[in-house]
């Protein structure tokens, strides 16, 4: 295991309004506000989506689109770099109608249907990620 020790220098908090893409809001506010790295947690609701389920066998994700509403019960991710550009991880658990949960590794589009609310942790330190090749996917460097 590798580890380090870093501390919450300041939080961003932001609200992604109805129509705007949240993962596109998120790296707007990281270049907006000039974050290192850090993590992030939402909140809301989504009118279209995309998940995906990571397949060790083949090393690649399997991606799938939806368009209805559900509510953004949880969203938890982090902030690296990776060629200067910041790269966002999210994995999400969203909520049906029927009151069953769906989720996975957040991908684009996701289209916010009332609110989105994010919060992000900038830590003192950049992350930084770069290709692991047994998974063929851009792993924390640490």
């Amino acid at each position: 295991m590798k580890s380090l020790e870093t501390k919450i220098s300041r939080v961003i908090v932001g609200k992604v309004e109805p129509n705007e893409d949240l993962v596109d809001s998120i790296i707007e506010m990281i270049k907006k506000y000039n974050i290192k790295s850090g993590f992030i947690k939402c909140i809301g609701a989504l009118k279209t989506f995309t998940i995906g389920f990571y397949m060790i066998d083949s090393n690649k994700y399997k991606m799938k689109t939806f368009n209805e509403n559900v509510e953004l019960i949880s969203c938890i991710g982090n902030i690296a770099y990776k060629d200067g550009e910041p790269i966002i991880h999210l994995h999400v658990s969203l909520g049906r109608g029927d009151y069953s949960l769906i989720g996975g590794h957040l991908s684009k589009p996701t289209i916010v249907s009332v609110t989105g609310e994010v919060s992000i942790y900038e830590i003192d330190q950049k992350l930084y990620r770069a290709n692991d090749p047994q998974f063929n996917l851009s792993l924390l460097n640490i």
